[in-house]
């Protein structure tokens, strides 16, 4: 027989808190007082106290060391990327509503599929480690068609370019947009550790505006204290036709308006000089113009608070004014498009 299945497996050396404890235990079996045990072993009057429930409890071997079991069972890397693809996934492929990922959600889908349990503090640093941050998602409809959209970019965005440069036509991007006399509020004084609470009335005032911009900067724009109906939008197509020489080939999004029977009764008249086009639906971000809403809206109007619905428009109208008099910022603006934007200015001097 092999020597080494004489050997003895080492024994755990005797830390020196588990030999005052055995010592402890053979006092306590003689009856010596606490305060002795205390005074000789040099620990508290509590510490012998708890060593003598301990006795009592466990017996004479009770003063060996508890054996920890260790940290419970966490994910594998396998795992871990497993859940990776799952989130790239969204909610909804897990059985949920939506797609928003929340902490708890996320610790529901590791319980389930992977047996693990997790504290929403846990699932923090597992989702911190696997690349992911907690971010502002982008709100979009159910309605979108992802493929249509990219069907559209890559074929018809191209030949809208192509037309509009064989035309010589002076292409515009077209939205509408309300602002209203509440605050559009970005941030507030308080104290320090204490969120305020910003009470608002819900008012249905507001300011109507709509807007074009070119490829090389122009702005133009109207504004209303009411509701949009086909007339106005006539009137804003009238005055493009007015100001801008040639052919206009405007490209906006499938609202009502934009499609009602005057509208089209009007570009059918102006066939010669006026050209309509649509972006696909639900895909506002495809649309140049959203950058001019979101420089007024969240950068020059942030936390302003008119008095009145004739100091709101005065305002709007001021801030429009001034962006259409700096060409670049108004370029600068329309560059969070989703659109081939580097195209788009090479035609830019035949559009002219």
């Amino acid at each position: 027989m092999s020597p080494a299945r004489h050997r003895r497996r080492p024994h755990r050396p005797v830390s020196a808190r588990e030999e005052r404890r055995r010592i402890a235990f053979r006092l306590f079996q003689k009856h010596t007082p606490k305060a002795t045990i205390a005074r000789q072993l040099g620990v508290s009057y509590v510490t012998v106290w708890r060593w003598e429930e301990r006795w009592r409890t466990e017996g004479a071997d009770g003063w060996k060391e508890h054996l920890h079991p260790g940290s419970e069972r966490r994910l594998s890397p396998r795992d871990q990327k497993d859940l990776l693809t799952r989130l790239k996934r969204g909610a909804r492929a897990s059985g949920y509503s939506t797609d928003l990922w929340t902490l708890k959600r996320v610790a529901e889908v590791i319980r389930k599929e992977y047996g693990v349990e997790y504290t929403l503090s846990g699932v923090w640093r597992v989702l911190r480690a696997l690349g992911l941050s907690a971010q502002v998602p982008l709100t979009i409809a159910l309605e979108r068609d992802e493929r249509y959209i990219r069907k559209w970019v890559r074929s018809v965005w191209p030949e809208i370019l192509d037309r509009a440069r064989r035309t010589r036509a002076t292409l515009l991007f077209v939205d509408e947009s309300g602002i209203q006399t509440s605050p559009n509020v970005r941030r507030s004084w308080a104290r320090e550790g204490s969120r305020p609470v910003l009470r608002s009335k819900s008012s249905r005032e507001k300011v109507v505006v709509i807007s074009g911009v070119s490829a090389d900067g122009e702005l133009y724009f109207d504004l209303f204290d009411h509701d949009m109906t086909g007339t106005e939008v006539i009137w804003f197509l009238e005055r493009l036709l007015e100001e801008i020489p040639g052919r206009v080939l405007v490209v906006w999004d499938n609202g009502g308006i934009h499609r009602c029977v005057e509208v089209n009764t009007f570009a059918w008249l102006n066939r010669e000089r006026l050209e309509l086009r649509r972006f696909p639906p639900y895909a506002p971000e495809l649309n140049p113009d959203e950058g001019i809403w979101d420089v007024i809206k969240n950068d020059k109007l942030a936390n302003y608070c008119p008095k009145t619905l004739a100091e709101l428009q005065a305002r709007v109208d001021w801030e429009l004014r001034l962006l259409k008099l700096s060409p670049h910022r108004v370029r600068n603006a329309m560059r969070q498009s989703g659109l081939d934007w580097q195209r788009t200015q090479a035609v830019a001097p035949a559009i002219a």
